[in-house]
């Protein structure tokens, strides 16, 4: 292979190996590439600042590893631990914590004003459940026609909704109406009510 070329495949090599699929992992042993570490113990004591192999050689007398904790420091701190029970515990923490973390979704319930009795107790729960999740929820009452001459039906139905969610849920602002012409709507905001304590 003449030298021109092999120099070019060699400017395009990437400098390091790649580690595909360990994006989130922390470098660990001979991937550490920076020539001295802090080094701190198994019993979680600082030992001081060492030559990169002479820490790695420290782990493995004691059969363990050396795994950068903290990357951006100066020098980066290294832990003497078992890694692959250093990236279980990691694991198990990320998943407590997004079982913790709650995204607030706004639900919507939408009503006809002529609707039946057994549609209404089944929306209704549907929105208990909204709310029991933590999550708010937005109750449109869709007016077609001549229904937008009767407005204060519509009204009385959000009163019976408000009244029926009371215990748990509290309205947010005012019924709002909206659009135009033979198709109008009124929505209205609830919000459970532990979420502001």
């Amino acid at each position: 292979m003449p030298k021109s070329r092999r120099k070019k495949l060699f400017e395009n090599r990437p400098r390091y190996p790649r580690r595909d699929g360990f994006e989130g992992r922390p470098r660990h042993n001979e991937q550490i590439r920076v020539h001295y570490v802090r080094v701190i113990g198994v019993d979680k004591k600082p030992i001081g600042i060492l030559p990169t192999k002479e820490a790695l050689q420290l782990a493995r007398r004691q059969g363990l590893d050396l795994v950068e904790v903290a990357p951006t420091a100066d020098p980066p701190v290294c832990g003497i631990m078992d890694f692959g029970r250093f990236i279980y515990q990691q694991k198990v923490k990320d998943r407590e914590s997004k079982r913790r973390q709650h995204s607030v979704e706004v639900r919507e319930m939408r009503f006809m004003m002529r609707i039946s009795e057994n549609d209404f107790m089944t929306k209704l729960k549907k929105i208990q459940e909204f709310l029991g999740d933590r999550d708010r929820v937005r109750v449109t009452i869709r007016l077609r026609g001549r229904e937008n001459l009767h407005r204060d039906l519509a009204m009385k139905l959000i009163d019976r909704i408000t009244t029926e969610l009371a215990p748990i849920a509290a309205i947010d602002g005012q019924p709002v109406r909206l659009g135009e012409g033979g198709r109008q709507s009124i929505q209205v905001m609830f919000y459970p009510k532990h979420e502001n304590t």
